[in-house]
């Protein structure tokens, strides 16, 4: 394994808690993918999950750029503790490019944060 990029990210869930709150399906939508939304669980948990996860692959891939991104073509959703990542769009050219083969997440929750980690390989 050759390591192309490490990415961590921590989320408070307090601060996702609140987005959901006010922004409600307007946050959801912009942010998450359908699959994403149908998590089972506390759903702020959920998504503060998923969007550390996206931060830290962002990372991973050293992506510099948000033009033309979206956040939605990364999609993080947990299977009873495994993180299960996959890529779609411009995200995915873009890991292509870098002959992304792999990508390994994890996620931790403690108290009010989430901590997720991600790892890309070629």
């Amino acid at each position: 394994m050759t390591v192309h990029g490490v990415g961590i990210d921590i989320v408070c869930l307090p601060r996702i808690r609140a987005l959901v709150d006010r922004y409600g399906e307007q946050f959801e939508n912009r942010w998450f993918d359908p699959s994403e939304l149908a998590q089972t669980g506390d759903p702020a948990v959920c998504l503060a999950r998923s969007f550390a996860v996206k931060e830290a692959v962002w990372k991973a891939l050293r992506i510099e750029s948000i033009r033309h991104l979206a956040w939605r073509d990364i999609v993080a959703t947990d299977h009873d503790g495994s993180i299960e990542v996959l890529l779609s769009g411009a995200v995915k050219s873009v890991a292509e490019s870098h002959a992304v083969t792999a990508i390994t997440a994890q996620a931790l929750v403690r108290n009010d944060l989430v901590i997720a980690t991600a790892i890309a390989e070629i």
